[in-house]
């Protein structure tokens, strides 16, 4: 037997699964025998990190690995579970290809990243030469993931999540059986007009992205926190102990002394919840979907109250999409969970987040599917360090405005919402006016935005190009106006350096990352008693 035992090499092409197909497909617990095998792994990483680390442990020293993986590999927690613990315990990536279209019959493009476990010198990243590739499969040093930063905290929310179309009144819907009209909802208006107290505008990441004006078309009632009855059999608040108050918050009653107001002081609108809505919630499994049927399954508080004092605010979708686009909207709506929201009301905040700028960082920390993003606050908001006082940068307002006040005639004249306008933004061989002047005004936003930054050269050099993506066999390759690898690179490598130097300010000035207001929802409160 060998002194320095363990492969020599190790080769193969692990199979592709996320966190759920892990648990479907395998038997009971087999997700936390891998957590248990692999200590630190997270329990939503993708199978591949657990073939990368398993892979690794079978080296022997100056031992070599090379596999296949989907491009989450250097994302999110898949990231952290994989590479990140290899370059932690005496690992480096020798070789890796970020994007490579594979040579069989699937539409699929793979990373391809080879291992050692040891020292490497000149290792090669997409063909080229660097320092040190990191387990962002990017040049740089960073392996773990950027911090979070208090400057951040409750500027950005996922919306409400209301869990139920009974909620709704939209005419699609009602036609399939599952919600009341339009026609439904003005008659109730007419007949009690205290009625509309309750009936909230209601827009999700279809409206935003495919209407010219992101109008809504449905509607929604929404009794937010407010309990559903009183009881007069019940004592008095001030005879009741904290067990007496603790269930009648849970079970939606109160005593007939209470002076708020309660869902049944509208008996229209409960009445359809409770028609609607309450069988459906009756078949969850958390307690408190079943009993708050009547409240949503995530309310939002803290997005509501960070908005309350706001004239309208940004948007983005939360779920995966190939553009990404900012979007102005009013207050007052109820906004789904497939938005983002944003609680600024200024143009400044509109260049810093619609800027290449934040969508480099965005693409980077975030979770991308072929070339979809999918923008999560607490990846890529809470971490991104903006430009110091930007809220109030006069450059950046004027660029912000000027840019979307283009695009949005620009939308307005073709009739097309921004999934659309971006299509075109992004081909080369879309020319029109309207489109290679938006073009220009992205181009001069992002100038603006580098310079607030004290990145003149950066600024100096900023130059995107129509960069082909891979596309299926038979299929006319997509392009996308972006800046070169090689420059994202360098922008990349002067955010993570910033937000390192702002983390290590805060931590000293003692000020704590807290947990988002919207953390304290119905469902952690019920299902911890």
């Amino acid at each position: 037997m060998r002194e320095n035992g363990g492969f020599d090499a190790i080769v193969g092409n692990p199979p592709f699964a996320g966190k759920n197909t892990i648990i479907g497909a395998n038997a009971r617990n087999y997700l936390p025998w891998l957590q248990t095998l692999h200590e630190g792994a997270h329990g939503n990483s993708d199978l591949v990190a657990h073939f990368f680390r398993r892979a690794f442990g079978l080296l022997r020293a100056d031992g070599v690995l090379g596999l296949i993986a989907t491009n989450t590999i250097g994302q999110g927690d898949t990231r952290a579970s994989g590479l990140t613990s290899i370059l932690q315990h005496g690992g480096a990536i020798l070789r890796a290809t970020r994007r490579l279209k594979w040579p069989g019959e699937a539409a699929v493009v793979v990373s391809v990243v080879h291992t050692a476990k040891g020292v490497v010198a000149s290792p090669v990243l997409d063909g080229r030469q660097v320092r040190r590739i990191s387990a962002y499969i990017v040049e740089g040093d960073l392996d773990t993931s950027p911090a979070a930063l208090a400057a951040n905290a409750n500027r950005a929310f996922v919306g409400s999540y209301v869990l139920g179309v009974g909620f709704t009144f939209d005419d699609a819907a009602a036609v399939k059986g599952e919600a009341e009209s339009l026609a439904t909802m003005r008659a109730l208006v007419e007949k009690d007009p205290r009625n509309a107290e309750r009936i909230f505008p209601f827009i999700g990441g279809e409206e935003v992205n495919t209407d010219p004006k992101h109008k809504y078309h449905r509607y929604v009632i929404d009794f937010f926190d407010r309990p559903l009855r009183r009881d007069p059999a019940l004592r008095l608040w001030a005879e009741m102990d904290d067990s007496d108050i603790t269930r009648c918050r849970v079970e939606g009653i109160v005593p007939s002394d209470y002076a708020g107001e309660v869902a049944e002081d509208w008996p229209d609108l409960i009445e359809i919840l409770r028609r609607r809505v309450k069988p459906e919630r009756d078949k969850q499994t958390r307690p408190a979907l079943k009993t708050r049927w009547w409240q949503y399954a995530e309310k939002r508080p803290g997005l509501y109250r960070s908005i309350d004092s706001i004239n309208h605010v940004f948007v983005n979708s939360s779920k995966a999409a190939p553009q990404y686009a900012i979007a102005k909207l009013p207050k007052g709506l109820v906004y789904s969970q497939n938005l983002n929201v944003f609680a600024f009301d200024n143009f400044a905040s509109f260049c810093a987040l619609q800027s290449s700028v934040h969508e480099t960082w965005a693409r980077f920390v975030g979770t991308t599917m072929k070339d979809d993003l999918t923008y999560t606050i607490e990846d890529c908001f809470r971490t991104f360090p903006f430009p110091e006082n930007f809220e109030t940068d006069p450059d950046l307002e004027a660029a912000g405005e000027a840019y979307h006040a283009f695009r949005a005639q620009l939308m307005i004249e073709r009739n097309e919402g921004l999934t659309k306008t971006y299509n075109r933004f992004h081909a080369q061989g879309e020319n029109v006016p309207g489109i290679a002047r938006l073009r220009a005004l992205h181009g001069e936003m992002d100038v603006v935005v580098l310079r607030t930054y004290g990145w003149d050269d950066l600024a100096d050099r900023a130059a995107p190009e129509f960069i082909e993506q891979d596309a299926d066999e038979g299929k006319t390759p997509k392009t996308r106006l972006d800046w070169p690898a090689v420059f994202k690179d360098e922008v990349l490598a002067r955010l993570l350096a910033l937000n390192a130097e702002r983390a290590a300010a805060e931590r000293a000035a003692g000020l704590a990352v807290a947990a988002e207001d919207d953390d304290e929802e119905i469902g952690d409160e019920v299902d911890a008693e």
